[in-house]
């Protein structure tokens, strides 16, 4: 059975148990899970620990981080927040990694990105986004083809609860959030918003 708790909610044994699963994932080795954990991380500002404990980004005003439980096994998490470069915008998919076991289950499909998309809509934002690095720009290929989590011999259509399910629209240049050089795919939640991305985009020194 899959369940969702808040990272806010967690007890101090669940916490521990979620921070085991985050030095899981760096052992791992991939670029994306490099911030992720650091034994060292309360003097660590990048890390995923640091963030959650000892900034704003995710407290219920500004966003939520989701732990996703088969069970009692932790087996993906991510977050979404509102951008510090408009009050309009929620980023979803943040800091976001499935157990390679049940990466071909559709957690983030499913469970964690449907769930980003309500946040936002509940918190009356125009746009959800999500964002990549220069090394997983190419997963933005895969949103597009509709096959989000799913096995190549099975694609599956989205839904009203899905992201994208609308519209999927991508910046065509890279823009910087949060200090870094990112691409951005987004669905539109109100038609009528604009924003000007070109306000934050990335220009190479």
């Amino acid at each position: 059975m899959i369940s969702l708790k808040l990272y806010s909610t967690l007890t101090t044994e669940e916490i521990q148990d979620f921070y085991n699963f985050l030095s899981d994932i760096k052992s791992e080795g991939l670029p994306a899970g490099h911030n992720m954990w650091d034994k060292e991380w309360e003097s660590k500002k990048e890390t995923l620990p640091y963030i959650l404990e000892k900034t704003d980004r995710f407290n219920s005003a500004n966003g939520e981080y989701h732990i996703l439980y088969h069970g009692s096994k932790i087996v993906a998490c991510g977050g979404v927040y509102i951008s510090n470069f408009s009050s309009k915008i929620g980023i979803g998919g943040v800091r976001t990694w499935v157990d390679q076991k049940y990466r071909h289950h559709s957690l983030l499909r499913e469970y964690l990105l449907p769930h980003h998309k309500k946040w936002c809509i509940d918190n009356n934002l125009s746009i959800v986004l999500l964002t990549f690095n220069d090394y997983n720009k190419n997963i933005i290929e895969i949103f597009k083809r509709r096959r989000l989590g799913e096995k190549v011999d099975r694609v599956l259509s989205r839904e009203p609860h899905h992201l994208f399910y609308k519209n999927l629209i991508e910046v065509e240049f890279p823009v910087i959030i949060q200090y870094t050089k990112q691409w951005v795919i987004y669905e539109k939640l109100d038609k009528t918003f604009k924003f000007d991305w070109k306000t934050i985009e990335w220009f190479d020194e």
